[in-house]
């Protein structure tokens, strides 16, 4: 017995023609800040500036660029924040910075600044092609919740199957098939039959 898959509720070539171009220009835009920032870390590995906090400094202005630029200003300051806490950590922990305060007073004090600004940075809201890629997966749930409350088994699910409503694969089929219990029981005794004959 043949399924039919279900059918998509959104149709994306509702999709504004230049959402995938500008989705594209994002992308590169926010890998391209990442490269840089890498570049600019793995300068400040090589330094050996006059004051001994400069490639600590250097690095974690990188890093800083690099987080940022991919995950944006709220994600990216509190991902790095949690980065230099781990770096501050290893170091007054392994006395690795042992010597140099200023080290440690930096991983420590961009740790809590990056923290501050994660919780305080706005929060943007999605515009663009990010926006309309959640309006068509608002919409795909709404059909979904629509199709399961118009007598496919209630919200618990399509008749059948309750409790799996939620799974995408759950609207497949017609709710007349047997359960796979009774379909293998029958093959049995089907093979059993050929045998005797």
């Amino acid at each position: 017995m043949a399924q039919v898959p279900p059918q998509m509720p959104f149709d994306l070539s509702k999709l504004p023609p230049d959402a995938m171009s500008l989705m594209k220009k994002e992308m590169q835009r926010r890998f391209s800040l990442f490269l840089l920032g890498a570049v600019v870390t793995i300068v400040g590995l090589f330094l050996n500036g006059p004051p001994p906090y400069l490639p600590t400094l250097v690095m974690v202005g990188g890093g800083a660029v690099a987080i940022l630029g991919l995950l944006g200003l709220a994600r990216g300051s509190g991902c790095f924040a949690i980065v230099l806490f781990f770096f501050w950590l290893g170091a007054v922990a392994c006395g690795v910075a042992r010597g140099s305060d200023p080290t440690v007073y930096i991983l420590g004090l961009g740790a809590l600044g990056f923290a501050l600004l994660a919780q305080f940075a706005p929060k943007p809201k999605a515009t663009g092609p990010l926006a309309n890629l959640q309006a068509a997966m608002q919409a795909m749930q709404q059909a979904q919740q629509a199709a399961q409350q118009q007598g496919r088994g209630g919200p618990g699910g399509p008749a059948g199957n309750p409790g799996f409503g939620s799974f995408p694969f759950a609207q497949m089929g017609d709710g007349k098939q047997r359960p796979a219990r009774d379909r293998v029981i029958d093959v049995n005794a089907e093979e059993t039959n050929k045998k005797k004959k």
